[in-house]
């Protein structure tokens, strides 16, 4: 099964993201999916965090459809990174802490209300994981993450709050998206969560994204490191977000990516 949820509040006011979803939904069409529900509560802004509550009831619509599920993998298509907190969180506390996250991003979702410029959610759901942020997100969490599970790759577009953070934990960041680094990283982990938000593509080969920017990573590269995990370890868990594509052929581009995303 692929869960697919269209959240896109997590993003700000604008809902690029729930048409990028809706174009995942045609695409997987003959597949075994599951849609998590959109919120109709209103775009407030509540404790530093843009359109607080139907994120908070999003999250509580998908803990419940992930609790029912009882599944030992998850396969999940966004919407924005804040959905991320629910699938993490469950295998971890299912996996024990034995779980290494490999965060391909641009960005490293590490802020808290409190540190966000923009206010907006999905660059907060690492930090979530972490047990820092708001208290109603946090208690929703099926465990937390330890920074030493992170594993970051390709990034490269910080806040300071963040990088200090990073610096602080030591949390592993690999520029480039190469299998050869990542391993070095997994020597104690058997069990491995891919996280790809889209905007660490070059934008010069998929610009479909909510932030595409230069001098990212080629598709290539990044569907050859989630192929070489997947036979490497055991890939517990796949999300890929952020996408704003309309139409199927504008995601011919990243094929070789979404296609690995069944476990």
């Amino acid at each position: 099964m692929i869960f697919i949820n269209p959240q896109w509040q997590g993003s700000g006011f604008t809902d690029d993201l729930k048409w990028g979803t809706q174009t995942f939904i045609s695409y997987f069409k003959d597949r075994d999916t599951k849609v998590i529900p959109l919120s109709s509560k209103e775009l407030t802004t509540i404790g530093n965090i843009k359109c607080f509550e139907p994120l908070l009831e999003q999250a509580k619509f998908f803990k419940e459809v992930i609790s029912t599920s009882k599944l030992d993998k998850i396969a999940t298509i966004g919407g924005d990174c804040g959905i991320e907190i629910i699938p993490i969180s469950y295998l971890n506390q299912l996996y024990q802490g034995e779980m290494c996250i490999i965060y391909i991003d641009a960005h490293a979702d590490l802020n808290t209300p409190e540190s966000s410029p923009s206010k907006a959610f999905h660059g907060m759901p690492l930090r979530t994981l972490l047990g820092e942020g708001n208290g109603e997100f946090i208690g929703l969490l099926f465990s937390r993450l330890k920074p030493e599970q992170i594993c970051y790759v390709g990034l490269r577009d910080l806040d300071e709050p963040e990088s200090k953070y990073i610096q602080e934990y030591s949390i592993t960041t690999i520029t480039d998206c190469q299998f050869e680094y990542v391993q070095t990283k997994l020597q104690h982990f058997k069990n491995v969560y891919i996280h790809l938000d889209l905007d660490v593509l070059d934008k010069s080969e998929y610009a479909f994204s909510m932030f595409p920017t230069n001098n990212g990573s080629s598709v290539s590269n990044v569907a050859e490191l989630v192929r070489k995990l997947k036979a490497n370890y055991n890939v517990v868990g796949f999300c890929i977000t952020e996408s704003t594509a309309t139409t199927l052929e504008q995601l011919n581009p990243i094929k070789p990516i979404i296609d690995q995303i069944q476990l």
